[in-house]
């Protein structure tokens, strides 16, 4: 867990579903994502807003194998860099990596006790602001370095500076490019962080850890592209085995961790398409799948020994225009596309059939669910205004019905990611639209498995993907999102002035105060049409019967504990 970086995700408009990560697909979080899951304190209560089937771990079976569906394959295994991105990545690294923070499902936050003991301490001295972070002593890397203040300067350090500024091919650097220095406390135990300048949330820092030995550039940006190294990570489970060829991800429990022992003989990941995961839950060759939309709802009935488990999606489905693609240069042509999607069209094809609704959403930031979310979206659906867009830019209009200027039609390609049929529905949807308005939209389908080369490349026109949050705080996310150097702004749009007033945001002490000046810069952003917000949607999942202290929890999904993940007694699984 990297702070709120925001990570990329496949928006299968159905099926696999970006801290921000990020997700691919054709419309968003279709019916396929990712089962996602979250960890229980051990409590065995429920919170209104998670379905995971909490269970006391010393009333679990010990032993057993969780196999689950990974929509897109890593590209890079290094989380913290841009190209290692992924929510289905995160989806693993959330049970090798270490992570400093649980989360309640409402987004309360505490401290993890297997890395930190208590939350850090903030004060002033000699003016400026120092965090304190008191670690568990008995916290280790896998090849047995200490985790202590060196960790802490590392992760520091490679998150500093963007790369264009001399820094390392990093997801986010809020809050660390205002940290003066790293040092040991009064013991080896005890971390002291000095700002520059204050940074708030400081929880925002220091979700998790890097080893130091990806301290260095080179070791940073090339040691993970194409092996995992699981003895530079920390974690309740260690990487067993990746067969690239397979598409396979196994986990084993970790003997070196210090924190109870995994329940779990084997986690396996498997990277699937969508249509082949219905049949491979039914087989028993998986334990869970999505199944968010009407078409796979209605074919997972009668799969046995079946539970289905909602919760809030944690992710947000965005249209992403790319200005770097010469079909979409011109601002009023993505302007045009904006003012010609019918979004809440768009909406009814993906909820169809099921009983779900959700405020409009107006942002790529705030999830239509929270309080301070606002609409900052600069226009909605009016084709009338949308032919008046193209017009005013020199477009004509041909005999065809397709606009044209310099002899040239306009022509965009669209690119969906995988064969879910949720996927083609809000794909040809999003055609119709444009069609309706002058714009000659071709489909451009590729596997899921070509989502992270796609956008490690920006090799697209337009796309859907979706954004899964890694904390309930937007403020790190801001500039991963929309700060003009940023390798997360796929749509490369921004300004000087803009990133001026993001690189502030950290300072302001009031959450109320932070959160509308996080609104007003989206506003402002959003007037150059690049990421255009669609839906936040339900997590709607298939889970094997009787597999506890897993599947959907809202913000406890974010870092759930691995160890506790198992199988009720007498329960039917691999």
């Amino acid at each position: 867990m990297k702070s709120r970086r925001i990570q990329l995700a496949l928006a299968v408009t159905m099926s696999s579903a970006l801290a921000l990560s990020a997700c691919a697909g054709g419309g968003g979080g279709n019916g396929g994502d990712n089962p996602g899951g979250g960890g229980t304190q051990g409590t065995g209560e429920q919170s209104g807003i998670a379905q995971n089937n909490p269970q006391d771990r010393n009333s679990l079976e010990q032993g057993g194998t969780l196999t689950l569906p990974l929509a897109s394959f890593p590209t890079n295994y290094n989380g913290w860099h841009i190209d290692g991105n992924l929510a289905d990545w995160s989806e693993v690294t959330r049970a090798t990596d270490p992570g400093l923070y649980l989360y309640s499902p409402e987004g309360e936050i505490s401290p993890r006790p297997e890395f930190i003991q208590e939350m850090p301490k903030v004060e002033q001295k000699d003016g400026k602001e120092t965090i304190t972070y008191k670690l568990n002593p008995k916290a280790v890397w896998n090849d047995g370095t200490k985790i202590d203040w060196k960790s802490f300067e590392t992760t520091w350090k490679v998150n500093a500076q963007p790369v264009d500024k001399g820094g390392f091919n990093n997801i986010i650097t809020a809050g660390y490019e205002d940290i003066e220095k790293v040092a040991q406390g009064a013991s080896a135990d005890e971390v002291v962080v000095t700002m520059k300048k204050p940074f708030f949330p400081v929880t925002e820092l220091f979700g998790g850890l890097v080893h130091p030995k990806l301290g260095e550039k080179d070791a940073f940006n090339t040691l993970m592209k194409d092996d995992v190294h699981a003895e530079l990570r920390s974690g309740p489970f260690t990487v067993d085995k990746i067969d690239k060829q397979a598409q396979t991800i196994i986990l084993k429990p970790n003997d070196k961790w210090w924190g109870n022992k995994p329940l779990l003989n084997q986690v396996i990941f498997r990277q699937m398409e969508d249509s082949a995961t219905i049949p491979a839950f039914k087989n028993g060759e998986i334990d869970a799948t999505g199944v968010a939309n009407k078409a796979r709802f209605e074919q997972i009935q009668g799969a046995p020994n079946m539970e289905i488990r909602r919760s809030q999606r944690l992710n947000t489905t965005v249209y992403q225009f790319n200005s770097k693609a010469p079909s979409l240069a011109d601002v009023n042509v993505r302007k045009a596309l904006w003012q010609g999607l019918n979004r809440e069209e768009l909406k009814q094809v993906r909820f169809n059939g099921l009983d779900y609704t959700e405020n409009p959403v107006g942002s790529a930031l705030f999830f239509a669910f929270q309080p301070d979310a606002e609409d900052n979206m600069p226009v909605q659906f009016d084709k009338a205004a949308a032919e008046k867009t193209l017009q005013d830019a020199g477009y004509a209009k041909g005999a065809d019905g397709i606009y044209a200027k310099g002899g040239e039609k306009l022509t965009v390609k669209y690119t969906t990611f995988g064969d879910d049929p949720m996927t083609t529905a809000l794909a040809q949807t999003t055609q119709n639209q444009l069609k309706a308005i002058g714009v000659d939209l071709q489909l451009d389908i590729r596997p899921s498995a070509a989502f992270g080369e796609t956008m490690e490349k920006k090799n697209f026109d337009f796309l859907a993907m979706s954004w899964s949050m890694t904390s309930p705080s937007p403020v790190t996310g801001v500039c991963q999102f929309y700060c003009s150097d940023s390798s997360s702004n796929y749509a490369a749009v921004g300004s000087t002035e803009l990133d001026a007033r993001i690189k502030k945001i950290g300072e302001i002490e009031d959450t109320q105060q932070q959160n509308k000046e996080i609104n007003a810069i989206e506003k402002e952003w959003m007037q150059q049409y690049g990421q255009m917000p669609m839906w936040n949607g339900p997590v709607i999942s298939a889970y094997r019967a009787g597999l506890a202290n897993y599947g959907p929890a809202a913000f406890a999904s974010i870092t759930p504990k691995w160890e506790d993940v198992g199988w009720v007694q007498g329960s039917t699984h691999n």
